[in-house]
């Protein structure tokens, strides 16, 4: 509990005064010793806890940062060397870079002194029930590395309520072997770097607190792996009764000349390796050599060939299609078609990786190299397929040797340092990831080596569209860009994006609760022939169904919150961390809003393209100056936490770093506190004179202002705290723009409310 400033001011609910941060009784005058200002500087005027937690439990720790409030409106972070704190009890000990510790239960008060300003503070400490049932090892093993490889091994501690955390000092490593070599943390990254150092079995044990788990290696000579383009993949297929009775009619439809929507010649090559039969083969063979054909005749007419279409983004398709049929046919080629189609597909790759100088029949056609060096983006993963899967069949080692010493460890890192699974592209691209674990399968049935064990983040995703998806289990959080369709429902798509990463991790608890996603969710069975090929995966068998109510990805920045996993339940999703895709949305700080329907979602769902990524269609403030909506700033990271007590959960977003480009703008703060049947969303910001912060929200249902001045919109009842009668605007989409709204859809805005809002949403 903080203490207030005692001025006249709105009043607000117990929730309000936990959640927000708010200005303190200031003992004493101005800042820097003097009670009166020299050359017009600012005076100090109040401090206040800007972050940090007050209710914790014994042993947790919380950064507390303060602020001190000037009397220009501005604010700004007091640093943590200025101040003095002193507390009447023991409970809790704040050390000399204010960060806090929890060491007895009970509550005391802390006050924080700087200059003459001074804030009173309550923390109230539980005692903590939860103990460590186990420790494992990330990756679980077993693990195969070829010798000089390294593999960074992080250990984790599983508590009794079922969370983890990862352990960073304390442990005890011995192994059996000297084939690897142990090292200690590696420097900015928790976790020990194992050394394959010698062929051979090695049994490595880690022990913490009585506690112990052990890893299984196996460490090979290069030469022993087979750097092969491999279906292996297929095998437990072979002594299998899976039914494949609708993937060999979607094949058998193709070879008889009447190939299904996007059938492709990978198709006919998985069915041969099954079966054998030569047509399978001949049919691929056929389709590539007119892939190449086409090609050579756009090229010979000086034009570009349709593997270079949209920057390259398809050549992962075209070239594997041709590695994995140049792979698995080559009997069956011409010496003549060989060499055809591999100097196509070393044109295509090169060009890929040297864009200025890209040329096709020795004519230039350079291009803008989008996406290159971004290893998060969709646009990537293709190029790494093309690469992959034609160095793979083509033996080639340049291509290989690029893979291995650079792209790859350069994905791996990305995903490493990418907590909580999903992409920051969204949920209309982010689908696109399950691309990446293809390539995941590809290198490792062809190398031995797992891409997917060196990070978390395959098996995370998992839980990220669990979590993603609403409680109907028919629709998810419409995020960023949706440019199939526009409105979020559930496709093959989604279906193959889980069957990738659960095939990647069999037997983890996300692989199980995966398998429970797939069996319930409102995709019965795949539609579409050309997205089939998943269902030749190994997959899970036992379902698990998820408890968590919370789930929070730090690296997406994306938040969803549910009241139970009932289909009735209500749904929450929320948006805040790092802005740096082009698929992504300026929505920074914007939320969803679910229970049996949309109740309030971006009104890019109801557009005609689904790719309107302007802050005017989100839920969220939005800052107006000089009749402009501010943009918010791409390459920039907000932050957002969250705590949970009783059935009420809690986010916090500091969403200043995305105006911070802005003078105009100098702080913005949103949080919001979510139970099953209200919400409420709390906005403080400081801005200049001439900016004008407006509270929005969409849509569905034209809202409807009661006499008592709240507002409601179908199953929503919208009530403004904070001003208490603030201007009210209503929106009709379709007026604004007839083409891409088609339907009566709304946004309601509210203003008036000097930077600072506090609005209820009840779920009717």
């Amino acid at each position: 509990m903080i203490q207030r400033i005692t001025e006249q001011r709105p009043k607000y609910s117990p929730l309000f005064i936990l959640a927000t941060s708010l200005l303190l009784v200031a003992c004493g005058g101005g800042g820097g010793g003097s009670d009166t200002p020299v050359d017009d500087a600012p005076v100090a005027m109040a401090l206040s806890l800007s972050a940090g937690k007050t209710e914790l439990k014994m042993g947790d720790t919380s950064q507390l940062v303060l602020n001190v409030a000037y009397d220009d409106g501005s604010s700004q972070p007091v640093s943590a060397s200025d101040l003095q704190w002193q507390c009447v009890s023991s409970a809790v000990e704040i050390d000399q870079n204010n960060l806090l510790t929890a060491k007895q239960s009970g509550t005391t008060d802390c006050t924080a002194n700087w200059q003459q300003l001074s804030l009173l503070v309550s923390f109230s400490v539980a005692e903590s029930s939860v103990v460590v049932d186990l420790i494992r090892t990330s990756p679980l093993g077993p693990l195969t590395l070829t010798v000089g490889a390294q593999q960074t091994v992080g250990v984790f501690a599983h508590y009794s309520d079922d969370s983890n955390t990862q352990i960073s000092s304390g442990l005890v490593w011995q192994c059996d072997s000297d084939a690897v070599s142990m090292s200690g943390e590696r420097t900015g990254q928790v976790g020990h770097v194992l050394t394959a150092v010698a062929p051979g079995q090695v049994t490595c044990s880690v022990q913490w607190q009585g506690l112990s788990t052990e890893l299984q290696i196996t460490v090979q000579q290069v030469s022993e792996v087979s750097a092969e383009l491999s279906l292996s993949f297929l095998d437990h297929l072979k002594d299998s009764d899976q039914d494949l009775s609708r993937f060999t009619a979607w094949v058998e439809r193709a070879v008889a000349g009447n190939p299904g929507y996007g059938f492709s010649p990978v198709d006919a090559v998985y069915l041969y390796y099954l079966t054998a039969d030569e047509r399978y083969i001949q049919h691929a063979i056929t389709l590539v050599e007119q892939q190449v054909l086409d090609a050579e005749t756009k090229i010979a007419e000086g034009q570009r060939p349709k593997v270079s279409s949209d920057s390259y983004l398809h050549v992962g398709r075209f070239i594997s299609e041709l590695a994995y049929t140049y792979a698995y046919g080559g009997e069956l080629l011409s010496d003549g078609q060989k060499l055809r189609w591999r100097q196509y597909a070393e044109q295509a790759v090169w060009n890929v990786w040297h864009h200025k100088e890209a040329e096709w029949g020795g004519q230039p056609f350079p291009w803008s190299g989008w996406a290159v060096t971004q290893p998060g983006n969709n646009y990537h993963f293709s190029f790494l397929k093309a690469t992959m899967t034609w160095g793979l069949a083509d033996k080639n080692e340049h291509w290989l040797t690029l893979l291995k010493e650079q792209k790859l460890p350069t994905l791996v890192a990305y995903f490493a340092d990418f907590e909580g699974g999903g992409s920051r592209e969204g949920t209309g691209y982010g689908v696109a990831q399950g691309n990446l674990f293809d390539l995941y399968r590809i290198w490792k049935d062809a190398t031995g080596m797992d891409l997917a064990g060196r990070s978390p983040h395959a098996r995370q995703t998992i839980d990220y569209w669990i979590h993603a998806t609403t409680p109907t289990l028919d629709q998810f959080s419409p995020i960023g860009d949706q440019s199939r369709v526009s409105f979020p429902r559930l496709f093959d798509y989604h279906e193959n994006l889980i069957h990738r990463a659960a095939s990647l991790n069999i037997g983890s608890p996300e692989a199980k609760r995966g398998k429970w996603w797939l069996d319930n969710n409102s995709v019965t069975e795949i539609v579409y022939g050309f997205n089939l090929h998943t269902t030749l995966l190994a997959q899970e068998s036992e379902p698990v169904a998820p408890t968590d109510l919370v789930y929070h990805s730090k690296g997406a920045g994306h938040l969803f919150v549910r009241s139970s996993w009932q289909p009735d339940a209500t749904w929450l999703s929320v948006v805040a961390g790092i802005y740096d895709e082009s698929h992504a949305s300026r929505d920074q700080g914007a939320f969803s809003l679910f229970k049996d329907e949309w109740l309030a979602v971006t009104q890019n769902i109801w557009s005609h393209s689904g790719i309107h990524q302007a802050t005017e269609v989100h839920n969220t403030l939005r800052f107006v100056e000089n009749g402009e909506t501010v943009r918010q700033n791409l390459d920039a990271e907000s932050s957002m936490d969250y705590q949970v007590v009783g059935d009420t959960t809690t986010i916090q977003m500091e969403l200043s770093p995305v105006y911070g480009k802005n003078n105009s703008i100098t702080s913005w703060q949103r949080d919001i506190t979510f139970t099953a049947d209200e919400v409420m969303v709390f906005d403080q910001c400081v801005i200049s004179s001439d900016v004008e912060a407006i509270w929005q929200i969409n849509l569905p249902v034209q809202p409807e202002i009661l006499a008592d001045g709240s507002i409601q919109s179908g199953q929503l009842l919208i009530t403004p705290m904070v001003p208490a009668a603030p201007d009210i605007s209503v929106i009709n989409w379709v007026d604004v723009n007839a083409s891409e709204y088609k339907n009566g859809h709304y946004k309601l805005e509210l203003s008036g409310g000097d930077c600072r809002y506090q609005v209820r949403l009840n779920v009717l």
